[in-house]
């Protein structure tokens, strides 16, 4: 009972660095004016998809498979309960990276994000 007390304090752990993280606010990348030729690409303004979807989709889907496969095999509870864990253990720490990475790349400024597309 106290290992998995300890992964759920983990788990619990990594989610709050995951939120903490999420309402950061990334640097202002300074594009010296060399580089700017990199950024004359087209802005595409079709690609954005709803965070709160994704979040709903990336956290819902792993769990249907697990209850969908309780069902298909009748596996037994110490399974189950392995395969909640390993989800949202992959969950918390791709958070946690992604959020990372986020932050370390930053995102240009204001100002050359209208100067480049206006």
């Amino acid at each position: 009972m106290r290992e998995l007390a300890i992964e759920i304090g983990v788990r619990a752990l990594l989610f709050g660095v995951f939120v903490f993280t999420e309402f950061l606010d990334p640097f202002q990348r300074v594009i010296q004016p060399e580089e700017i030729w990199l950024y004359k690409n087209p802005l595409v303004q079709s690609d954005n998809i709803p965070t709160r979807l994704m979040f709903a989709i990336s956290f819902l889907t792993p769990l249907a498979v697990i209850c969908v496969v309780k069902i298909i095999r009748r596996t037994d509870k110490t399974e189950i309960k392995e395969a909640f864990l390993a989800v949202s253990l992959a969950l918390a720490l791709n958070g946690v990276c992604t959020n990372t990475i986020k932050l370390i790349v930053g995102r240009w400024s204001d100002e050359l994000g209208n100067a480049l597309h206006g």
